[in-house]
C-alpha cells in the first residue's frame, strides 16, 4: 500500500505539470494570447529554436512596450485580423509536427528584444550598445555588436523601436531592417511551455 503511494505521488509530480504546460499551451488564438515557436538562432542563449512560447497580445493595448521586452512582430507587414490570427494559429500547430532547424531569421515573423523606445538614440561603437548616451549593460547579449556599416546614431521616432536579437553575431535585425512600427508587433513573449525542462517566464 505505502509502495503504490509513493508511485502514484511520483506520478503526479511529473503528469501534472506536464498536463498543466498542454493546458497553457492550448489556448485558443486570440487577441489575447498565442503559441508561437522559435524558428531562429538569433536569440541564443535567452530563446532556442524549437522552443515554443506564449505571447501576451493584449497588454500592449494599454502600455507601451519597454527596453528589454522579448517581442513578436512581422517583418514586412502590419498585424491582421482575428482571421489572420486564426491562419498563423493553425500554422503554427502544424509546425509542432515538423522538424525544423532553421538557424536564420527566414520566417516572417520574428522574435527580438526591444532595445530603443520613442526619443531614444541609439548608437553602436567598440562592439557594445549606447542608449542616450550611456553604455547599457546586456547579460543576455551574446557576442559584440556591431553596425554592419549602418548610420549610427539613430533616433527612435513615435511609435517605432529599435530591437536587437541577444545572438548578435547572426541576428537580422533593426541593423538590417531599420526600426520597426507599433503596428508591425504581435505582443509580448512571456512564458516558455517547451521543452518542459525549461518551462518558466521569459526574460
Amino acid at each position: 500500500m505505502i509502495k503504490e503511494n509513493k508511485v502514484i505521488k511520483e506520478f503526479s509530480n511529473w503528469v501534472f505539470p506536464i498536463l498543466g504546460a498542454f493546458l497553457i499551451a492550448s489556448l485558443i488564438n486570440s487577441k489575447v494570447f498565442a503559441r508561437v515557436q522559435v524558428q531562429q538562432s538569433s536569440m541564443e542563449n535567452t530563446l532556442y529554436s524549437s522552443q515554443q512560447l506564449i505571447v501576451d497580445k493584449f497588454n500592449y493595448n494599454f502600455a507601451k512596450p519597454k527596453r528589454g521586452d522579448i517581442i513578436i512582430f512581422l517583418e514586412n507587414e502590419q498585424r491582421g485580423t482575428i482571421i489572420d490570427d486564426t491562419v498563423v494559429f493553425v500554422d503554427n500547430i502544424k509546425s509542432i509536427f515538423k522538424s525544423t532547424n532553421n538557424d536564420t531569421d527566414t520566417g516572417k515573423r520574428l522574435v527580438k528584444r526591444i532595445i530603443g523606445i520613442p526619443g531614444d538614440e541609439v548608437n553602436i561603437k567598440d562592439g557594445y550598445v549606447y542608449v542616450n548616451g550611456e553604455k547599457i549593460n546586456e547579460p543576455y547579449a551574446k557576442g559584440q555588436t556591431f553596425s554592419d556599416e549602418g548610420k549610427y546614431p539613430i533616433k527612435v521616432t513615435t511609435n517605432s523601436l529599435f530591437v536587437l536579437g541577444d545572438n548578435r553575431a547572426v541576428s537580422k535585425d533593426s541593423r538590417a531592417f531599420g526600426l520597426i512600427n507599433y503596428k508591425q508587433v504581435e505582443g509580448k513573449a512571456v512564458f516558455r511551455v517547451f521543452p518542459f525542462n525549461k518551462i518558466g517566464s521569459i526574460k
